[in-house]
């Protein structure tokens, strides 16, 4: 196992926008494992060579030659290579309320793998700007990752035409747009002409989860930028995001983000 690590000193001053804290090409084996529970970090690989394993959140990808993963601040998640045909890839270890909101703008809050991701070239350029070490590293490296981050929501949008019928297209985009407005799943049967057990079928098959579970994360998602970005009171963004209750909501939300929309907010 060799690793080629560039280290940066942790900021943590609560003002800073974006942090590099490491970044580097790992020439794994069948021992390379890391893991994290409610990781602090978000982490971007674009794998050079091989074959592995992601674990985010209890779903499972096989991120292999030429592919991107995203492993999400907040998750717990495991990563490691297969031993047979171990990783290579280039990877950087981010943080800062920057990469939170580029995540979010980009819809790459709940994307893990992006297959044929042709962009080694931009992860060589972020890799050598962070080698260079000058004085404004964490500014041109923040350059760097926007362009990546960019870049990636670009293909995934480009797969996600081509692997998806036109009826989970149109159940998506539809719940991307109305998150806020929908109420039960009749809308969404009526949009496509299909029985609700068909629609869920349907939505299950293409995009991983049911239709309720992907309306709660978009939810969640846009409940926390208003959080990070606003001042509207917790009762507001809860009525705004499709929450008829305010404390069913809080309840919610610390589920699946670990914390109260108070303490989130604190902590941010």
């Amino acid at each position: 196992m060799k690793e080629d690590i560039i280290s940066f000193a942790r900021d943590l001053s609560a003002s800073t926008a974006f942090n590099l804290l490491l970044a580097g090409i790992s020439y794994c084996d069948g021992r390379y494992r890391i893991s994290r529970r409610k990781s602090s970090i978000f982490v971007f690989e674009y794998v050079i060579e091989g074959k592995g394993t992601l674990i985010e959140d209890g779903i499972k990808y096989e991120p292999e030659k030429g592919d991107v993963y995203i492993v999400h601040k907040g998750s717990d998640h495991t990563y490691y290579s297969s031993a047979d045909n171990p990783w290579t890839k280039i990877w950087f270890n981010v943080g800062g309320m920057l990469v939170e909101k580029l995540v979010d703008a980009y819809g790459l809050s709940n994307v893990c793998l992006v297959k044929n991701c042709g962009i080694r070239r931009l992860f060589d350029d972020g890799l050598a700007c962070a080698r260079r070490k000058t004085s404004d590293v964490h500014e041109k490296t923040a350059i760097a990752m926007h362009r990546i981050i960019q870049s990636i929501s670009i293909e995934h949008k480009k797969q996600d035409c081509m692997s998806h019928t036109p009826e989970g297209l149109k159940l998506k985009s539809f719940i991307d747009a109305n998150f806020a407005e929908v109420k039960e799943l009749g809308k969404l049967s009526e949009l496509i002409g299909r029985s609700r057990s068909q629609t869920i079928r349907i939505f299950r098959k293409e995009w991983g989860r049911t239709p309720y579970d992907y309306l709660l994360e978009a939810r969640i998602g846009a409940a926390k930028s208003l959080l990070m970005g606003t001042t509207m009171t917790v009762k507001e963004i809860a009525f705004r995001t499709g929450f008829m209750d305010q404390y069913y909501f809080s309840n919610i939300f610390k589920i699946k983000a670990g914390s109260s929309p108070t303490d989130y907010r604190k902590t941010r």
